[in-house]
């Protein structure tokens, strides 16, 4: 037998029993009291889990903790009405300084030789870790290494921007590519469609570090055909090399209210009834002292998780640019004839094997355009409105309106 079961016993006193009822009696009182103590206790660890939860579901990875709210809101019934958007929930911080750590070299693949001759133009395409087939693609017709070396001398230079993927396989697969090719810039944050206004800082971040002396900037997309050709007879005929923020203009957008819309804006984010004009995410070029001056407007503006409007939108409001309209600059598919293409900058929603369609009709010498002819584009004013017309609402108006 247990040696501690022998032990005496401390039995109450027959005095401490008749003066207070009986034992039992001040067992279940005690009981209660523990049980009130333990659910207010509990309550309190509810109330803390909430908003803990809510912080750290972040959008990033390895770049430490997520930050507390930097705003406060003017009311918890206003959280309770509106639905919160993922990976940013409304207490998440949208301080740029605490995602991309601007004192901090953050790139996981670095293709420094890029810029080891600064180049004339720099585009920086936005692709997705599993995307190969569309670089690939992109590699063999628009971006050719061996056409942009023999037609510009080395004064145009491509490379990929990627996030990382939560697959290992496929972030290794990416350090093969890397090796290969030398044109893949990897940034340590989670690769998904509400982080994409990280990657448009991380290029304003790499591009003002380590490709300064660089005159033109192209942001764009792995699903776009960039006629470079084009592009680069646009930007040598501008008389002025400064302060360019070229692309296609969006004017008079508003919000969307509806949680279930892909472009869904929250009021604890965009508070505002209209966004500021802004250049469509699709393909947009800016000029080396502007990607300067953005970069540091997006150091002190709260971020959107719609990487246009925040970038030439509210980035280039504050920073005091003007973003410019260009007709051959579209959002919008294009037909897919030459004549067009030869007088298009940017055509959507390009797949891999279209990509290499219209490389080909470009490339067609037997094809002779009329002189007059230059784009499919009409003059619209564009807004994000109505999750059923898709990512824009288009309303017939003159281009001169949109201002």
């Amino acid at each position: 037998m247990d040696r501690l079961r022998l032990l005496p016993m401390e039995l109450p006193s027959a005095t401490s029993i008749n003066n207070n009822g009986n034992v039992k009696g001040n067992i279940k009182i005690s009981f209660v009291k523990r049980l009130v103590v333990g659910f207010v206790i509990l309550a309190v660890l509810g109330l803390l889990y909430v908003p803990a939860y809510h912080s750290v579901q972040g959008p990033f990875l390895g770049l430490g903790e997520t930050p507390s709210p930097t705003e406060p809101l003017s009311g918890s019934h206003l959280v309770a009405t509106v639905a919160q958007l993922p990976g940013w929930a409304y207490n998440t911080s949208r301080d740029v300084r605490n995602y991309i750590h601007p004192g901090n070299i953050t790139s996981i693949l670095n293709p420094l030789a890029l810029c080891s001759l600064p180049p004339y133009l720099l585009i920086i395409i936005c692709s997705s870790v599993g995307n190969y087939k569309a670089r690939m693609a992109i590699r063999n017709t628009w971006a050719n290494k061996n056409n942009l070396d023999l037609l510009y001398n080395s004064t145009v230079k491509v490379a990929f921007l990627l996030g990382q993927s939560d697959n290992d396989t496929l972030n290794s697969f990416i350090i093969e590519e890397s090796f290969q090719f030398n044109d893949i810039l990897q940034e340590k944050f989670l690769d998904t469609y509400n982080n994409l206004t990280l990657k448009s800082i991380m290029i304003l971040k790499w591009v003002t570090t380590n490709c300064e002396e660089a005159k033109f900037i192209m942001k764009t997309d792995d699903d776009m055909f960039v006629n470079i050709i084009l592009l680069m007879k646009t930007l040598q005929a501008r008389t002025q090399s400064k302060g360019v923020l070229l692309g296609s203009l969006i004017c008079n957008a508003r919000p969307i209210s509806d949680p279930k819309n892909k472009w869904y804006m929250p009021k604890y984010m965009y508070p505002e009834k209209v966004y500021p004009n802004y250049l469509s995410g699709t393909g947009y070029v800016m000029s080396i002292d502007v990607a300067f001056k953005l970069y540091q407007a997006a150091l002190t503006t709260p971020l959107l998780h719609l990487e246009d409007v925040y970038i030439t939108g509210l980035c280039a409001k504050h920073a005091k640019i003007r973003p410019i309209n260009h007709p051959a600059f579209s959002y919008a598919p294009r037909k897919l004839e030459p004549c067009i293409l030869s007088n298009s900058i940017t055509t959507h929603k390009i797949n891999a094997s279209t990509m290499y369609t219209i490389w080909n009709k470009l490339n067609n010498t037997n094809i002779s355009c009329n002189k007059h002819i230059h784009t499919d584009k009409q003059g619209v004013s564009l807004s994000r409105n109505g999750r059923n017309v898709g990512y824009y609402m288009v309303k017939r108006r003159a281009i001169n309106r949109c201002v």
